[in-house]
């Protein structure tokens, strides 16, 4: 059997992509790229914007085109509440849950027997505790996922995740701690804890444990050399958890912080429960406490409500912080959600505009943050090689590429960063 892979969304999603695909491996299938002529397609979707949304859509008719069987799971096909809003859909054969990414194998063997539509997909909201996976991965990379939990119970205004993803629901961290020992076996060096909502790990469970418990035990893990963290709410970043993290010498002084804005008045319309001062003095208490810190965040322009001030004050509360790295999203309206029945919906023209001024902002703002290290050497590990080039990361996540032999991939090495191209540096060893 050969068996393509679509992927959109986020870090959690190529996760269970990459358990997915262990599922066909472990029965002997060959996995190929979707582009390839295959018997079964999985498009492993996102609905988080309407752009994600339409980008599934096209690859599910890109597959149904290239013949074979097509998979539909994950976010997208939880907002198909019913058989009937799914038979709407007509080039898919199977759709399936998030929960039912555990059993796509079993699912697709059954088809293949009986021929029949399938459509399974569970209330998510009454799925109250993690499930655990019955395979292990081997690694695909050097740098692997793993995901501690999942589900989000932030309600945010403009956000449709709690609803196709659930409540919060806990990994065991056994299971956690078991998954990476196994991975470095494989060969894995760095893990990325990844989930819908990390910073409310342990908040279901009953035993007092948090997500700076997981990355403690996670350190005592001999063959991991680095520990990174997934998007985290900033309300985590309280000055005994930073602390304690910066006393952790295998984490990785990079945080991505779910910040969405920085207008106190588009924060509390969002339902975000914290103010722009909480989060420059979280990034302040940061980069006291480790050094080379690179900060990123996500930011959302033409929110209901936004203002050209709002957008002002937002940029000058970015320059106080000086992110590495802004990521930037256009407010798209999500069924379910308050925020797509908020008065003051920004024109589509004001929103582009925004996004825009935010990229050019975010691209200086990258450039000046590597300027920092110009002529400085850094350890990085190195990822991957192609036509003698080698593409690896530093702790701080900068991407840096150097001539090398292949012989130096997966390895971590002293560099020098000489120069900078595009969104990355070049090096010397």
């Amino acid at each position: 059997m050969r068996v393509a892979f679509c992927t959109l969304g986020c870090k959690v999603n190529q996760y269970e992509t990459d358990k997915m695909k262990q599922q066909f491996i472990n029965n002997n299938a060959n996995i190929v790229d979707f582009t390839d002529k295959a018997d079964v397609y999985i498009v492993n979707s996102c609905s988080v914007t309407n752009l994600a949304t339409r980008k599934t859509r096209n690859f599910l008719s890109r597959a149904k085109k290239q013949g074979g069987i097509v998979v539909l799971c994950g976010c997208y096909s939880q907002e198909l509440q019913t058989k009937k809003e799914a038979d709407k859909i007509s080039n898919v054969d199977i759709i399936i849950g998030n929960e039912e990414k555990n059993d796509v194998y079993e699912i697709v063997s059954k088809f293949l027997k009986d021929n029949k539509k399938v459509f399974k997909v569970s209330d998510i909201s009454e799925v109250k505790s993690y499930k655990e996976s019955k395979v292990l991965n081997k690694a695909f990379d050097i740098r692997e996922s793993v995901k501690i939990e999942d589900g989000c119970n932030n309600f945010c205004s403009y956000c449709i995740i709690p609803y196709v993803r659930g409540r919060v629901r806990s990994r065991n961290l056994n299971d956690i701690l078991e998954e990476i020992k196994h991975l470095t076996k494989t060969g894995v060096k760095e893990v990325v804890l990844v989930g819908i909502e990390i910073a409310s790990y342990g908040k279901d469970l009953n035993n007092d444990i948090t997500l700076v418990d997981v990355v403690e035990e996670v350190s005592k893990i001999d063959n991991i050399e680095r520990i990174r963290l997934g998007s985290i709410e900033p309300r985590i970043l309280t000055d005994e958890n930073i602390e304690r993290l910066s006393k952790i010498k295998k984490l990785c002084p990079h945080f991505h912080i779910s910040v969405q804005n920085l207008s106190d008045n588009v924060l509390k319309n969002m339902n975000r429960k914290y103010t722009s001062e909480f989060v420059i003095s979280r990034a302040k208490k940061l980069k006291e406490c480790f050094e080379d810190t690179a900060l990123t965040c996500d930011i959302i322009v033409g929110f209901p409500g936004e203002t050209d001030e709002d957008f002002k004050t937002t940029l000058s509360n970015l320059d106080k912080i000086s992110f590495y790295e802004i990521h930037t999203f256009k407010y798209s309206k999500r069924k379910w959600t308050k925020a797509a029945k908020m008065e003051g919906q920004v024109d589509g023209v004001v929103a582009n505009d925004r996004s825009e001024k935010l990229i050019k902002y975010a691209s200086k703002k990258k450039c000046e943050y590597m300027e920092k290290y110009l002529n400085k050497k850094m350890r990085v590990l190195f990822e991957s090689y192609e036509d003698g080039i080698l593409t690896g990361y530093t702790t701080n996540y900068i991407k840096v590429k150097i001539r090398g032999d292949k012989d130096l991939c997966q390895k971590v090495l002293e560099v020098e960063l000489c120069s900078i191209k595009d969104d990355y540096m070049l090096g010397n060893i």
